[in-house]
């Protein structure tokens, strides 16, 4: 996957997602700044990087939104991020916080191909080890 996206832009397009998409509330950099434990300036540096790639907009009163690509490029990360959780807590009996810290670490330069297979493995996963829906856009595994 060639997003050409840092471990913490990944982290942030991620956040933001399940935030507005999943959680259905608005966040700003504030937010952002405690949910990663950073100074509100270092989030926005991560948010103006993501801004200039067009992932995200910055609205009014500090809101941000997800831009169509940004929508997309976090489902896909978050698919990737989710298959490999899976296959983590199920193959290798990792727990599932570890599995989430080192799927962040990897989730973000991980091939399409690698995951679609390791859906194919897994038998396309509906739900991650922390109980979150896996979207399977743009994955062609069919069940087993």
């Amino acid at each position: 996957m060639s997003r050409n996206l840092s471990r913490a832009e990944s982290c942030y397009l991620k956040r933001i997602y399940t935030s507005t998409i999943e959680d259905g509330r608005q966040i700003t950099s504030g937010d952002l700044a405690k949910m990663f434990n950073v100074k509100t300036p270092s989030a926005i540096d991560i948010l103006n990087k993501l801004e200039k790639k067009m992932y995200i907009k910055k609205e009014k009163y500090g809101h941000i939104t997800l831009t169509q690509a940004g929508y997309r490029v976090a489902v896909e990360l978050l698919h990737a991020h989710r298959v490999f959780e899976v296959f983590l807590v199920e193959a290798l009996k990792m727990k599932s916080n570890e599995a989430c810290e080192v799927a962040d670490c990897v989730d973000h330069v991980l091939d399409k191909e690698v995951i679609t297979r390791l859906c194919a493995y897994l038998n396309k996963p509906e739900k991650c080890c922390h109980n979150r829906a896996i979207i399977h856009i743009g994955c062609e595994v069919r069940r087993k």
